[in-house]
């Protein structure tokens, strides 16, 4: 449960931190940049005994590891916006609701136990997302820029996808091959963004904001560290139809008293029940 924990309070400093960046109209996609280059050498550093980069060729998961590090910088990106835009619940809730994809694989594929406890649990966590969100539309000023939402709908959409990755690469490898998949997409990453960074600065001639770099490594650190921990939580053998639920409305719980007691964002009747919800929902789960 220590590993799972430390990852659900990492997680939830990426969203406060992401809130700070706004607020300070920091450059984000910079600071992204140095969180990927600090999570490579992070886990150069943490995994170096475990590192084999000869295999790289002849390990065919790695090149599932380029493509996600291309989906995590766009990701990271897209998640920065919606929280941005709508706030540190609304974001939290929408991408969290990614733990539909690797349940499903988890009693699908790998034939992991579904109890009526369990299923109550899912439902009662699906119900905390909607719940959360309401009341829908009142908002004038987001009527008026309804097509902000896609940001959530992507954010939602590509953390399905990278959940469900990091569950199937937990269940078919061992630790050396997790440590140089999560090596080669970091710097896949890292990459991707150094060279954004330098086209946009040959396109728009601007200076490449070096005093972003300190912010950048306070990210990367917990980015890391939320990854590296969820990993080991899946090494000691958790079901996904257990740890995923609890793992994500974890961080939609704390994440929200984060953002109503640092950023003092608004809160409702209906923010309040989801948070009872989600609270109820990882009681019933993990009791089960």
């Amino acid at each position: 449960m220590l590993y799972l924990t430390l990852s659900i309070l990492s997680s939830c400093t990426l969203l406060w931190m992401f809130r700070y960046f706004s607020d300070k109209n920091l450059n984000i996609q910079g600071i992204i940049t140095v969180n990927y280059i600090t999570c490579l050498i992070s886990t150069l550093v943490v995994n170096a005994d475990n590192l084999n980069f000869q295999s790289i060729k002849d390990e065919p998961l790695n090149g599932y590891a380029f493509l996600l590090g291309g989906l995590f910088i766009i990701t990271f990106n897209i998640m920065s916006k919606t929280v941005t835009h709508f706030g540190i619940m609304i974001s939290s809730v929408t991408q969290k609701m990614s733990l539909i994809a690797p349940i499903l694989i988890g009693v699908l594929f790998y034939a992991e136990n579904l109890t009526i406890f369990r299923i109550i649990g899912i439902i009662a966590a699906m119900s905390a997302i909607v719940v959360i969100n309401m009341p829908f539309n009142k908002d004038p000023e987001q009527k008026r820029k309804w097509i902000l939402w896609l940001y959530p709908l992507l954010t939602w959409l590509l953390s399905s996808i990278i959940d469900s990755a990091f569950y199937l690469l937990g269940k078919s490898t061992g630790s050396k091959q997790s440590a140089l998949f999560l090596a080669v997409l970091f710097g896949t990453a890292a990459t991707l963004g150094i060279l954004f960074m330098i086209f946009h600065k040959i396109k728009n001639g601007l200076k490449i904001p070096w005093h972003i770099i300190p912010f950048g490594i306070l990210l990367g650190i917990p980015n890391f560290m939320s990854i590296h921990y969820l990993m080991k939580a899946i090494g000691q053998g958790w079901d996904a139809s257990l740890m995923f639920p609890i793992n994500n409305v974890g961080i939609i719980a704390i994440s929200m008293l984060g953002a109503l007691l640092i950023f003092k964002e608004k809160a409702n009747k209906y923010k309040l029940m989801g948070v009872a919800l989600a609270i109820s929902a990882v009681l019933l789960i993990a009791l089960s």
